[in-house]
């Protein structure tokens, strides 16, 4: 495990997910999943999918265990809330101090509208999908039917599906090409790295549920409405 972690900083972002925390001695992938009761495959498909972003095996996405995904990206959204949106939210406040004129106003506003696009697109998903596929995935365990409710559809999540990350690029414009120089260098600096590092993520985050859940799903649909 520890192989993986120092191969590529991006896989300590995956670690909180399933709940496996720092200090893994020299364990291995497998003694660390028996450990945490984690699906040996499934966090290997994960860990490749999210570091290697032409890495999608068709077969494997056809056995992948949705109520794992769901926790997983569950996982992911607490970390944006808690962590990560809280770190960028005070280097763009300590950066609006740097600035002067509109500016400043223009930054303020365009950040918390940002933001509150994000956590938008999180309450959807939370609310509204993952309580449909749960409920879906009941009812194909028990062999039942299920009466999807008009608007509730995978096709809908997926017309409804936007794009969060791309308006990072915006952001990130303001920041290199547009706001003059200060004395901000270095807090300009770590401030781009976060969004970039924030972007990045979000990119992996959103290919995980349009090129793994959203086809799971939809199988899932398919089988439900065939019944």
């Amino acid at each position: 495990m520890a192989d993986i972690l120092l191969a590529d900083q991006r896989a300590i972002l995956l670690m909180p997910r399933f709940g496996i925390k720092m200090g893994v001695g020299d364990k291995t992938v497998k003694q660390i999943c028996q450990e945490q009761s984690i699906e040996l495959d499934f966090f290997l498909l994960m860990v490749n999918i999210f570091l290697h972003p032409h890495y999608f095996p068709d077969k494997k996405l056809r056995k992948v265990d949705v109520n794992l995904l769901l926790l997983y990206l569950a996982n992911a959204h607490d970390y944006y809330i808690r962590e990560k949106i809280p770190a960028i939210r005070q280097l763009v406040e300590q950066f609006i101090q740097t600035i002067t004129g509109p500016a400043k106003q223009q930054l303020n506003s365009f950040f918390h509208d940002y933001i509150r696009d994000v956590l938008e697109h999180i309450e959807y998903e939370e609310q509204e999908v993952f309580p449909y596929i749960r409920d879906l995935l009941l009812a194909a365990g028990q062999r039942q039917l299920l009466q999807v409710p008009e608007n509730k559809g995978i096709d809908d999540f997926q017309e409804r599906h936007s794009n969060i990350e791309e308006k990072l690029s915006d952001l990130k414009n303001l920041l290199v090409k547009y706001f003059p120089p200060g004395n901000d260098l270095y807090l300009r600096i770590r401030l781009l790295n976060e969004l970039f590092d924030l972007e990045q993520d979000l990119v992996n985050h959103a290919r995980l549920e349009d090129k793994v859940l959203i086809p799971v799903v939809k199988d899932i649909e398919r089988n439900n409405s065939s019944r």
